[in-house]
């Protein structure tokens, strides 16, 4: 295959690269990207064929005839778990009328089973349509009516279902359309070496939200790529209790004095730490240990006219990150169980001691890990094109986004939680499809994910103005630039 010079493969994207310059923040990058169907056409076409993407966890197909659907555009996938529990990709169509073959329990597809089909189709990958079956290694295994076809209309062999590429890492399960796709840990590198003390594979899926939001789907991605949105977007969020810190990273800056914290317009935003040039983007805010409760502080310290003791105080910190899903319940129970507190300890110090305590309670050890990978959003990584998450201590929050169907100005969001658990501990996996996300309880999400939400409207109607010329990024945005040099290469420039 005849390569780009200077670029990649044209029929894969191995070797994709593309690095940030200062040109770069110099040029205008084109909105139509955002705004257009011919775009978003040629990003099912060009794009989403040759990436590796996210499409489940292991867990949510645990056992032999179990199934998940994954939905890209109009294509659909089934991951399947075949009899020896290894995982095969199809295409969801039947091979005789096209007719997709089954449909996930939720929304925009979900897991399944093959289990409790009728008699000799039990287990089995059975057309609704017309009766054709096939095997869980996609052989067609049943075929009414054979003799009413003509002769060597129907070949085993060609009436298989066709596959995708399907591999695993840390519980992820990722399908590629693209079956001459370089290996998924050279996609992913360098995620699992920077993710290896973190025990992913370990984690459980919690709870998956998905939503539609009206904005193109790399606005999705975009907003979470760079802290520069945070003064404004999420202001009244740094307010909260569970959002205190002294440094960057878009929280308060600056040191407490008395009971007051420095106004708004000191406060910081989060810059890029550490940028590679590959599909991966690895990134961290200049470090601050952000627990929920201010450095530099004693427990004994704490306390103001709403939450008048330490204990008090310190509950509430640990029950808005329950809230906000940065904390497992478990390490608030833990919490409720101390019979005392030690008052002479600061704050972030006792929350970390509090974590592993409460994480060695139910059969888990994190001692091993870093202070600073304990809290706040110290590794984070975005992989191309869709999915990206901070993770910290025992657990990890992740975002996908995918377009919604042809129109460009609406797109799927995803929202995973997941945690480490002790043995039989694992959670049921909760499954919520939210059509009103701007009338969701407040006390069920983070209310910076709300305050995220609601820009969403505003940016895309903004981008149709004929008054708005294209993007201009400044160096707190510098992901999303590497995002569009890496789509400049795959799909081109306007």
């Amino acid at each position: 295959m005849a390569e780009i010079p200077g670029q990649f493969a044209s029929g894969s994207l191995k070797g994709l690269k593309a690095s940030v310059e200062e040109a770069d923040y110099e040029r205008l990058f084109p909105k139509n990207r955002y705004i257009s169907e011919e775009w978003l056409q040629k990003e099912y076409d060009l794009l989403w064929p040759r990436v590796w993407q996210w499409a489940c966890r292991e867990e949510e197909i645990p056992g032999v005839g179990d199934f998940y659907e994954y939905r890209i555009g109009d294509q659909s996938f089934l991951i399947v778990r075949d009899e020896d529990l290894s995982l095969k990709a199809y295409y969801n169509t039947c091979m005789h009328r096209g007719t997709r073959l089954v449909e996930g329990a939720h929304e925009f597809g979900g897991p399944g089973t093959f289990n409790g089909n009728k008699a000799q189709f039990d287990g089995k990958i059975t057309c609704v349509f017309h009766g054709w079956a096939y095997d869980l290694n996609g052989e067609l295994c049943h075929l009414p009516g054979a003799k009413d076809f003509a002769k060597g209309m129907v070949r085993r062999e060609e009436v298989c279902l066709r596959q995708v590429l399907v591999d695993s890492w840390g519980g992820f399960v990722f399908i590629n359309m693209d079956l001459e796709a370089e290996p998924l840990l050279d996609y992913l590198h360098p995620v699992p070496d920077n993710l290896k003390d973190y025990g992913v594979e370990e984690m459980r899926l919690s709870r998956h939200y998905s939503m539609i939001l009206p904005c193109n789907w790399k606005y999705g991605i975009d907003q979470f790529q760079e802290g520069y949105h945070v003064w404004a977007t999420h202001v009244m969020d740094l307010n909260n209790v569970g959002a205190v810190s002294t440094g960057p990273g878009g929280r308060r800056v600056g040191e407490k004095k008395g009971n007051k914290y420095p106004p708004p317009d000191k406060i910081g935003a989060m810059t890029v730490y550490e940028q590679f040039d590959l599909h991966t983007n690895f990134w961290e805010p200049h470090w601050q240990l952000t627990t929920g409760l201010p450095p530099g502080v004693k427990l004994g310290e704490l306390g103001d006219q709403d939450y008048p003791s330490p204990r008090e105080w310190v509950r509430k910190a640990i029950e808005t990150m329950v809230i906000q899903n940065r904390v497992a319940q478990y390490e608030l129970d833990y919490f409720d169980d101390l019979s005392e507190l030690p008052l002479e300890m600061e704050g972030p110090e006792f929350m970390v001691q509090n974590r592993i305590e409460a994480c060695k309670s139910r059969g888990i050890d994190i001692s091993h890990l870093k202070s600073e990978q304990m809290f706040g959003f110290p590794t984070e990584h975005r992989i191309f094109p869709n999915m990206l998450g901070p993770v910290a201590g025992n657990s990890y929050g992740l975002f996908r986004a995918r377009p919604n169907g042809d129109d460009p100005n609406s797109m799927i969001w995803d929202i995973y939680f997941m945690f480490r658990y002790g043995p039989g501990d694992e959670p049921e996996i909760h499954y919520e499809y939210i059509p009103d996300w701007q009338n969701y309880p407040r006390d069920r999400m983070p209310p910076s994910f709300m305050q995220d939400f609601k820009t969403t409207p505003l940016f895309q109607k903004g981008m149709h103005s004929k008054g708005f010329p294209g993007h201009r990024y400044c160096v707190q945005e510098q992901n999303v630039i590497h995002t569009q040099k890496l789509l400049d290469q795959i799909i081109g420039m306007e």
